[in-house]
């Protein structure tokens, strides 16, 4: 018998991660242990296990992390370049944000960081963006994604055989 595709639980998983990610008041969520990140990769796998349900299947531990992995995967890149257009759209400068805050707090910047923030300063003065800020982004949001994303892909899979068994 043929698995169902994993086409649809994955972009289930990724469109949860990114909405949940990207707006205001809902990113909140991800402030109690990146909890939208382990949402959208338990609801895809979830999504998938019906699928294998309703073909006599039964879901893996596998197929849930590979879920919530390749997942975690695509939302962490369409989330940075979502967030890098919203920034470029809203001409906003994160730099000015930091020397704010830290001249609020009265914090001193060491040199060997102000040089960096004096060029990415004039970067999304230039560009509207900072290469180096895309990198450390995706880089962060990469690593997140991909390890509380199988975690919710796991999760899932292993209290929906769980379930199961018990009926």
């Amino acid at each position: 018998m043929q698995q169902p595709s994993k086409f649809a639980p994955v972009l289930i998983s990724s469109v949860i991660m990114i909405v949940l990610s990207l707006f205001p008041v809902l990113n909140l969520i991800n402030l109690i242990c990146c909890a939208g990140i382990i949402i959208g990769g338990a609801a895809g796998t979830y999504y998938y296990a019906k699928q294998l349900d309703k073909a006599g299947q039964v879901i893996q531990n596998k197929d849930g992390i590979m879920i919530g992995l390749l997942a975690g995967i695509i939302s962490a890149i369409v989330y940075v370049i979502l967030s890098t257009l919203i920034t470029m759209i809203a001409k906003q400068n994160p730099v000015e944000l930091v020397y704010e805050m830290t001249q609020q707090y009265g914090f001193n910047i060491p040199p060997e960081s102000e040089n960096i923030l004096k060029q990415i300063f004039n970067d999304y003065n230039q560009n509207g963006f900072s290469f180096f800020m895309i990198g450390a982004q995706l880089i962060s949001t990469m690593v997140s994604n991909c390890i509380f994303g199988p975690l919710g892909g796991l999760l899932a899979a292993s209290m929906y055989n769980k379930r199961k068994n018990k009926q």
